[in-house]
């Protein structure tokens, strides 16, 4: 497996905020993974009319990761949307990071056979 593919990488999509949150929270991820290569951020814009037309996409390798973090709560303008996608212990530990830095609120699960999708609502 490369990359994205490898079973210990998590694809984060942020999206319903502005730029600055979704900075504050791929900050609060690349503390707790940090990347051994470049980092694998993007943004892509959403379909039109929407409030918050960008979609804010990071690929973090929970291998990278180090123990749970004791980091400060960071303050957001405003709620932020976040979906997970990965194997079910990778997407838990990137949780656990978020959980450490904001206040989260789960908005659902999809399990699948070899992944898993969570949805989440950080504020």
């Amino acid at each position: 497996m490369s990359g994205a593919e490898s079973a210990d990488h998590v694809s984060i999509h942020v999206t319903d905020c502005g730029h600055q949150d979704a900075g504050a929270v791929f900050r609060a991820l690349e503390s707790a993974f940090p990347e051994v290569e470049e980092p694998t951020r993007s943004e892509v814009e959403a379909a039109s009319g929407a409030e918050h037309p960008m979609v804010w996409c990071m690929v973090v390798d929970t291998r990278t990761g180090h123990a749970p973090s004791t980091a400060t709560p960071v303050p957001l303008s405003g709620g932020v949307s976040v979906d997970l996608f990965g194997a079910a212990d990778p997407v838990r530990k990137v949780r656990q990071e978020l959980a450490a830095a904001f206040s989260v609120e789960d908005r659902g699960t999809v399990p699948g056979e070899h992944e898993l999708e969570v949805r989440l609502r950080l504020t």
